[in-house]
């Protein structure tokens, strides 16, 4: 079996699910250290490639401000690892397409059948 080309909008989803869940523990760290500022990307980032904007904003220095903070990040984090995950799906699938896709095995467990009076004890 070859995989030639993937859906978007489940790997796209699980990319958003994964930043989305992991973008409050940035700004709880940057909370509790000393960094000036927290950067909050939009956009596609990737390895050695990224496109997108940053929001540069200055620590939290009291609860309220931490709390707002995370209500900008976590929508930025969101649409960031959704449009990250749709843009790697694009370039999977072009890729795939061109070379002729991705040798892929799947394993295969058949159930077994037990007798009916092994299944009575």
């Amino acid at each position: 079996m070859r995989i030639t080309s993937l859906r978007i909008r489940p790997v796209a989803r699980v990319l958003a699910i994964g930043y989305g869940v992991l973008s409050p523990f940035i700004v709880i760290f940057a909370f509790l250290t000393k960094v000036e500022y927290v950067r909050i990307p939009l956009g596609v980032v990737a390895p050695l490639f990224s496109l997108n904007l940053n929001f540069d904003i200055q620590r939290p220095t009291h609860f309220f401000s931490g709390v707002l903070l995370m209500l900008l990040a976590v929508p930025c984090y969101v649409a960031t690892g959704w449009i990250t995950g749709a843009a790697a799906v694009l370039v999977f699938n072009f890729v795939a397409r061109r070379t002729g896709g991705i040798q892929a095995s799947v394993l295969v467990k058949e159930p077994t059948t037990e007798p009916a009076s092994s299944q009575l004890a």
